[in-house]
């Protein structure tokens, strides 16, 4: 091919051809290939060496180098950033050759496209040069003919590509494989061979064993009622690395980048955030579980994946067993858990805050607490409960001393006088040691329940989100409303089979259930052989969600009289209701669904 040079050239250079070499990778990652950008630079210096040594007045330089890798030459709504940079030094006049590996580098978008970057080029007084191709020459109709034809093959071959990878996309994800995406923290990818079809799998990172000692740290504190703040503050006192520092994440382009979105500019590594505390314990992989990305709201969260009946698939080995995650998950939705701990260590845990167990008898929100104040003598008072939202009615409060004792002697009184041959009480106090089974016996029946249980939690939530997402207008137009009709179905289905099973189990469970004798040891919680005066906060707390919904406390004064109410006449119990016969749960979802 015979130099072109461009119009700008100036007096001094028009001996010199200037040459931009351009190299494009769809995968970003280098290695020894034909196709590395590497090597396609590689093969562009050689020719340019080879015309040098060829001899003559004109000499070739190579004077600018543009890679894009990751990046496809297909997908028209791909943006390359260094194309786009050539391009302006092509129409800036800084270039007299464009040299590529071959014109699939350029672009796989046809031929239509291949000949409109042609033309500007030659608009610009540029030539194109493929390395592999020396015979492209669009000065000629031949040429011309014979460039499109290859632009078109090109073209075509991404298109069969693109069909193929979608073909085996969707069969990875039939088996819940990954195909993308990183692996959560404390996890790595593994390559197995299902079938005919090798897929990526997650498992517990051996490499980094304190990564994943971490996440089940990490877990079992959010079991516990420790909120995800606790945890991250915890993890910087104790100056642990976060997933953000760890070497996969940490590389110096990153860095840079999280460097340059700071406003202080301050070169600080990254920290722990009760997000990326959220992040990892969200993660269904984390249990075992398949899982994909859908949209929540503006952002996107990973759920679980799940078959054709809407059982979930479970390719990976998970740091924690599927029902584990699945009750952290639970305890971790659960505003009422008795176990959850204050956020400020300054802060005792107490017998009715804390758990959003106890509201206000006025404007039904949750009952805060506040520490007792310091006597002159300087002994501590006794603290109080009080409402956490007194705007619009001025307050409430009550000792927390006088209504912890008043509900421990309801419950415990209620629990010795109960009748066991009268049918209603030996249905309450059943149903209450059958919850009490739930939280103690992990062996048989029992444990199966739990399991099942806290998938059918756990998709009762995803069917909420789903129901909640639509009213909110995220679902729109036929097709995303035919994705939303599908979904629930699917999660209907697989509610069907774990309310089936749970009747089943329930079934056994009525005939072997033990009541623990130990709750009928008398009325008075503080008796030395009452076993409440042995238990901490958190046992007391969870026996009496075995028997209570929450506690309702009204105003200290009455509004007529201004006297003072009694503790007993202010304190409302809500026991908790007995379980009720199983419905037919499809009826409601069914009717709409054929309404849409």
């Amino acid at each position: 091919m015979a130099p072109f040079l461009s119009p700008s050239v100036p007096n001094d250079r028009l001996d010199v051809v200037r040459v931009y070499l351009y190299a494009r990778q769809s995968k970003a990652r280098a290695d020894g290939s034909d196709v590395s950008t590497e090597s396609q630079l590689a093969a562009g210096h050689a020719v340019v060496a080879s015309r040098n040594a060829q001899g003559g007045n004109t000499r070739w330089e190579v004077v600018g180098e543009f890679v894009d890798k990751g990046r496809s030459g297909w997908d028209p709504n791909v943006i390359r950033a260094d194309f786009e940079r050539m391009m302006t030094g092509v129409r800036a006049g800084e270039a007299d050759v464009v040299a590529v590996n071959e014109l699939s580098r350029l672009t796989r978008q046809g031929a239509h496209d291949a000949l409109e970057i042609d033309n500007e080029f030659k608009r610009h007084g540029v030539r194109f040069m493929s390395v592999l191709e020396p015979f492209l020459d669009t000065s000629s109709p031949i040429g011309v003919a014979i460039f499109a034809l290859i632009a078109a093959l090109a073209k075509q071959d991404s298109d069969l590509k693109a069909e193929r990878l979608k073909g085996a996309k969707d069969e990875i994800a039939a088996l819940g494989g990954v195909h993308s995406s990183s692996a959560p923290f404390g996890m790595r990818t593994a390559r197995e061979k299902v079938g005919n079809l090798v897929i990526s799998v997650l498992e517990p990172d051996e490499d980094n064993p304190k990564h994943v000692e971490l996440v089940e740290r990490m877990a079992a504190m959010s079991y516990d009622g420790v909120s995800d703040n606790k945890i991250a503050t915890t993890f910087e006192k104790e100056q642990i690395p976060s997933p953000g520092m760890a070497e996969k994440r940490a590389t110096e382009r990153r860095l840079a980048s999280i460097k340059a979105r700071r406003l202080s500019g301050e070169d600080s590594p990254i920290q722990w955030r009760a997000q990326t505390v959220r992040w990892i314990l969200n993660h269904p992989a984390i249990g075992g579980f398949a899982f994909e990305r859908v949209k929540h709201g503006k952002a996107h969260i990973n759920v679980i994946r799940r078959d054709e009946t809407g059982a979930p698939l479970t390719p990976h080995r998970g740091i924690l067993t599927g029902a584990r995650w699945l009750e952290v998950q639970e305890k971790r939705g659960n505003p009422t858990n008795p176990t959850r701990k204050p956020g400020n260590d300054e802060v005792a845990p107490t017998l009715l805050s804390g758990w959003r167990f106890t509201t206000c008898g006025i404007c039904h929100g949750s009952m805060g607490q506040s520490p007792g104040s310091r006597k002159r003598n300087g002994e501590l008072s006794d603290g109080v409960y009080m409402c956490s939202n007194p705007k619009g009615h001025g307050g409430l409060a009550i000792k927390r001393a006088e209504i912890d004792e008043y509900v421990a002697q309801r419950v415990w009184a209620r629990l010795s006088a109960a009748d066991m041959e009268d049918a209603e009480d030996q249905a309450w106090v059943a149903a209450a040691a059958e919850r009490f089974a739930l939280q103690k016996d992990l062996a048989g029946v029992t444990e199966e329940r739990r399991d099942t249980q806290a998938h059918l939690d756990n998709v009762v939530r995803s069917i909420a989100d789903l129901q909640a997402d639509r009213k909110a207008g995220l679902y729109q137009g036929r097709d995303e409303l035919e994705t939303w009709r599908a979904t629930v179905l699917q999660y209907r289905a697989y509610e069907t089979q774990c309310i089936e099973r749970l009747a089943k189990l329930d079934k056994t469970l009525t005939t072997s259930i033990q009541v623990p004798t130990e709750w009928f040891s008398g009325p008075d919680p503080l008796a030395k052989t009452n076993p409440w005066s042995k238990w901490d906060v958190f046992e007391r707390r969870a026996f009496l969600d075995l028997f209570l919904d929450g506690v309702s406390v009204g105003p200290g004064r009455d509004p007529v009289t201004k006297q003072l109410v009694p503790v007993r006449d202010r304190v409302a119990l809500k026991w908790t209701s007995l379980p009720e016969p199983a419905a037919a749960p499809n009826e409601a979802a069914e009717a709409e669904l054929a309404a849409l």
